[in-house]
């Protein structure tokens, strides 16, 4: 049996959950969960804050063996990198994926691009700065969600974000602009129905058995949470054969690959109605809420929440032991 660690958690706190600023932060519960997990798995937990936290003290991080971080930042397009750059520059040993696969993660566009290269399907798309770059002649083909590039957590995706036609569409992207003054990815809507997949490990990772979201019957727009009082209009639509559920989870471990994910991530993907699995986008810095995908997934294998964070975090141990990294250079061998 593992020895028990002082595990740190590092995570930004959502203080007021109509605050779109903090929609991506996680809620009280999920905190108070997740150090209940890791405490039931044997560990004692030091809560270390975000950031700006770690910035301010380092007093912590001296009294931890690891870190387990769940930390979203708050602005900017490598706002998920700040607490694992700070973690590299100090030494220090976390779960989950480093930096550059924090940052191209929140890409959706850069997402897209890797997708391509690997010969993975995803739907076609445009990027534009601003609503006033779409360009005349549109080569894509009507419905469309608007999107901006660089959020997460359902931001800025509601009833409206499908769009029917050119006036639509321009009306959608200015009044996305105004609330996220960000570039924009303008994408062709796969409107059937909704996966993810939840991926743990490393060397090989393991991708779960793909989820089926809920959809509303009208604009096809899926429920990112497991909700007790979503009306039975709500549908699954997706016959999840073997074969679906393969191909799934074979782009979902690509991603994985081509982003340089550790430890964890979610892979969101549309099926059509011909059966085609196209990429959305990838998280490698996935919610950990007992109510989202990943635990629905540690219902559906019958095991206890605590249990699947264990996983993740025997992924990132067992990953650090093996790839032990050298000692810090002290400051006077230097050049």
């Amino acid at each position: 049996m593992r020895a028990m660690m002082r595990v740190g958690l590092t995570y930004d706190l959502q203080t007021d959950p109509r605050d779109e600023r903090q929609v991506e932060f996680d809620p009280p519960r999920t905190i108070e969960r997740l150090c209940a997990a890791l405490q039931e798995l044997g560990h004692h937990v030091v809560r270390l804050g975000n950031a700006a936290d770690l910035l301010a003290s380092r007093t912590g991080l001296d009294q931890v063996d690891l870190v387990f971080n769940i930390a979203e930042g708050t602005h900017g397009r490598h706002r998920e990198a700040w607490v694992p750059t700070l973690l590299e520059l100090l030494h220090v040993p976390y779960v989950g994926s480093d930096p550059l696969a924090l940052s191209l993660g929140l890409d959706k566009a850069a997402c897209k691009r890797l997708a391509r290269a690997c010969g993975l399907p995803t739907p076609r798309w445009i990027a534009v700065d601003h609503p006033g770059a779409i360009p005349a002649e549109l080569a894509l083909a009507f419905p469309l969600i608007v999107k901006p590039r660089y959020q997460g957590s359902g931001i800025g995706i509601d009833e409206g974000a499908v769009v029917q036609d050119r006036p639509s569409l321009h009306r959608r992207a200015e009044w996305l602009f105004e609330r996220w003054p960000e570039s924009l990815i303008i994408e062709e809507f796969v409107g059937e129905g909704e996966l993810t997949v939840c991926v743990i490990g490393n060397h090989p990772p393991t991708a779960y058995p793909a989820i089926q979201r809920p959809v509303h019957p009208e604009s096809r727009l899926s429920c990112h949470v497991v909700r007790q009082d979503l009306p039975a209009s709500w549908a699954t639509p997706l016959e999840l054969t073997d074969a679906l559920d393969a191909e799934a989870r074979r782009i979902a471990l690509e991603m994985f690959a081509a982003l340089g994910c550790r430890d964890m991530a979610r892979v969101d993907l549309r099926a059509d109605e011909q059966g085609t699995v196209w990429f959305l986008e990838i998280n490698p810095l996935p919610s950990l809420d007992p109510e989202g995908s990943f635990g629905l997934l540690a219902e559906h294998l019958g095991v206890t929440y605590a249990r699947l964070v264990g996983r993740i975090l025997e992924a990132a141990r067992t990953r650090l032991a093996v790839w032990a990294r050298p000692a810090p250079i002290a400051p006077h061998a230097r050049a």
